[in-house]
């Protein structure tokens, strides 16, 4: 069986519950803290393996504590490490998520082995993967990384997804590959500006990303996603729940969509579950569910 392989960040999360985001200079109290595993790649890996699908994570932790705590965490969790490398010398990454009261958040990250990791690394790693089905990046490892997975997926005629999170600058070859390219409305709209055709407009961004990728999805918080590719476009609304951290919530719904999308073509019902592992994703604290099922 084929299988999804994410291309990715791995981190430590920090996680301090406040009652509002400080704003410069300020100082708050926190009302609770806790650590766990993190970082887009792996938050992402985890939600396709809890969406049915196997799958392998390329990344780096360190040989230090938070390394230890990290591979055994997505170990648990059922994402294969063979991969996943320990660097020597250099830190895991890690990173600092503020979460106030209606569950909004900001954060702060760390590289650490994350920049570390080298575009030779990720390509090799992917000749020695087999049964891939679907090549998964975001913006959380240096560009080179992600331009080496998406020229190995171009390659190999394997589908290549790219979650332009946190938004970097993408080439035009690379937003070529993108199948779908998988945005919000912010890094939609950054995208469009930097394309010389500035919008906020959700149909208008989508109708100009499509003539840039093979697909795109725009998800849209609350109100569900938007998405267009040759078959057409479409949208599908998120149920509407009680809102406890956001933290997850995107990489929930990039991991569903991909896992649908390693068995099923249809981009529409990709985006439908999703919604659903968005609006599931909200109701717990932190980036992972606590519990594996």
């Amino acid at each position: 069986m084929s299988r999804v392989v994410v291309v990715g960040s791995v981190n430590a999360d920090t996680s301090l519950h406040v009652e509002r985001i400080p704003g410069p200079g300020e100082t708050v109290a926190a009302t609770s803290s806790h650590v766990s595993a993190g970082g887009k790649g792996a938050n992402q890996a985890c939600a396709v393996v809890r969406a049915g699908a196997p799958c392998l994570i390329v990344g780096a932790v360190g040989t230090d504590q938070a390394g230890d705590m990290l591979t055994a965490e997505l170990d648990r969790r059922g994402v294969v490490l063979e991969e996943l490398s320990r660097l020597p010398d250099v830190q895991s990454g890690g990173a600092t998520v503020l979460v106030d009261s209606s569950g909004e958040n900001c954060i702060v990250i760390v590289g650490g082995a994350n920049a570390a990791l080298a575009p030779a690394q990720v390509t090799a790693a992917l000749d020695r993967t087999s049964d891939v089905g679907v090549v998964l990046t975001q913006g959380e490892l240096n560009v080179a990384c992600v331009e080496a997975a998406a020229a190995w997926a171009a390659a190999a005629d394997v589908r290549f997804v790219h979650n332009l999170a946190p938004y970097r600058a993408a080439t035009a070859e690379l937003l070529a590959v993108c199948d779908p390219l998988v945005v919000n409305e912010h890094e939609a709209a950054q995208l469009a500006a930097e394309l010389g055709r500035p919008s906020d407009d959700v149909d208008d961004l989508l109708a100009l990303l499509q003539t840039h990728c093979r697909s795109v999805v725009i998800t849209l918080g609350d109100a569900g996603a938007a998405y267009s590719s040759a078959a057409g476009t479409g949208r599908r609304a998120s149920a509407q729940v009680t809102v406890v951290d956001t933290t997850g919530a995107g990489d929930a719904f990039v991991g569903a969509a991909v896992a649908s999308l390693l068995t099923d073509d249809d981009l529409g019902r990709a985006c439908e579950a999703g919604v659903a592992a968005g609006a599931v994703a909200v109701q717990h604290p932190g980036a992972l569910p606590a519990s594996v099922g």
